[in-house]
């Protein structure tokens, strides 16, 4: 059987299958049955800066009513550890359970006083934190530069904080996504996780509002990360993960071959259970001997911009190509 042993953010993994920040990695049981079947690592489901900033916020005025009972009551009022304890202790005990990597996640938009809550994560044991920078930048009066100078800031005050390897899971809306990438590897991100999802909102004609819908990644959704996994790979130091819309073996193999470190899978295990990882394990090992190669390491990047020849295919010219070859 081929070797899919892969090395990501400086850490061995048993196979390139990483369980993706969801509602599946909030039970300690759904980890251990990952392991089970042969997941590489688990990222934990995303705890969010608003939840952080809130806690800090409920801290604050609880010490303030207390320093109106007593000129000393600042001092005597009892130290707390700021922050969700439930996330801490979710580390904690899955770094206890498990054998392989544990991943902590943020989800946040801009600098804060939260981002001191990363050493408490780093602490409780996490083999390394992945940030997850979401924001829909609905001003008109903000920049594209004031963006990305916000999620730079982001980064360095992770780095700062802590010393595990750090991860950055980023939106494909950038000018210049290529650029943003390279700026977050030398604000010290080892990890580049392409893309995070935005959950759209609808609008029911009945209540005259909007509702949130939550909906599973489909397959076409794999297109997007599979572009620039080949686009970037080459281009930045920092280990590329693939994420949203991989369902199988051959999804899977496709983003490794575009030079995807590790492929992170949330809807496929929420829509077929977390046994379907030893499925799609099974798969590409199959794939790996029928074409004679002994590892993973032989064939990741070789469909990359750099080493095919029509690089082409993933930018301009090859849409220009199909668009004016239909005949509709």
């Amino acid at each position: 059987m081929a070797d899919l042993t892969t090395d990501y953010l400086g850490l061995t993994l048993p196979s390139p299958l990483v369980v993706a920040s969801s509602a599946l990695s909030n039970r300690l049981e759904n980890l251990e049955a990952a392991e089970g079947h042969g997941a590489g690592a688990v990222v934990l489901r995303s705890l969010f800066e608003e939840q952080l900033e809130a806690t800090n916020t409920e801290l604050e005025e609880a010490a303030a009513r207390h320093a109106d009972s007593s000129p000393e009551a600042r001092t005597y009022f009892p130290p707390q550890r700021v922050g969700p304890h439930e996330y801490l202790s979710l580390v904690e005990r899955a770094k206890k359970a498990l054998d392989i990597p544990v991943i902590a996640s943020l989800n946040c938009c801009a600098p804060g006083s939260w981002t001191g809550y990363a050493r408490e994560i780093a602490s409780a044991g996490a083999d390394a934190l992945e940030v997850n920078l979401y924001a829909v930048e609905a001003d008109p009066e903000v920049s594209g530069a004031e963006v990305e100078r916000r999620y730079l800031e982001v980064v360095r005050e992770l780095r700062a904080a802590v010393k595990i390897p750090l991860a950055v899971k980023l939106s494909p809306y950038f000018t210049a996504l290529a650029h943003v990438a390279r700026q977050l590897e030398l604000a010290g991100a080892q990890g580049l996780v392409l893309f995070n999802r935005f959950l759209q909102p609808d609008l029911s004609l009945d209540r005259l509002a909007p509702i949130s819908v939550m909906s599973l990644s489909a397959p076409g959704e794999a297109l997007l990360p599979l572009r620039w996994m080949g686009l970037l790979h080459g281009r930045t130091k920092a280990h590329l993960a693939a994420s949203t819309g991989v369902y199988d073996a051959p999804g899977a193999l496709k983003q490794i071959l575009a030079g995807a470190q590790v492929v992170q899978l949330a809807s496929a295990l929420v829509k077929n259970g977390v046994p379907h990882l030893g499925k799609v394990l099974q798969g590409m090992e199959e794939w790996l001997d029928r074409q004679g190669h002994s590892s993973l390491a032989e064939v990741r990047g070789t469909l990359s911009q750099k080493q095919i020849s029509d690089p082409g295919a993933f930018e301009r010219a090859q849409y220009v190509h199909l668009i004016l070859s239909q005949n509709v």
